[in-house]
């Protein structure tokens, strides 16, 4: 997935932070992470399915570089 799209995924996230969405990403129908934005903390949460560990990040582009390692990476 582009950069661009990652990012303007988590601006959406972020735009409607009352609606508690969650953003699934997978590769070959396994989950890999799953993303929601914390309104109250102003950051991304990004969790590692396969592992279930849970990583902060403060601002769309940490957020987007992460994602974008882990579905490289996967």
């Amino acid at each position: 997935m582009p950069l661009d799209h990652t990012k303007n995924m988590l601006e959406t996230l972020k735009y409607y932070s009352d609606c508690q969405i969650t953003q699934t990403f997978t590769r070959n129908q396994s989950q890999i992470l799953v993303v929601r934005y914390i309104k109250e903390t102003h950051s991304f949460e990004v969790t590692y399915t396969g592992t279930l560990i849970k990583r902060t990040y403060h601002s769309i582009d940490s957020a987007a570089a992460a994602i974008e390692q882990a579905i490289g990476n996967h």
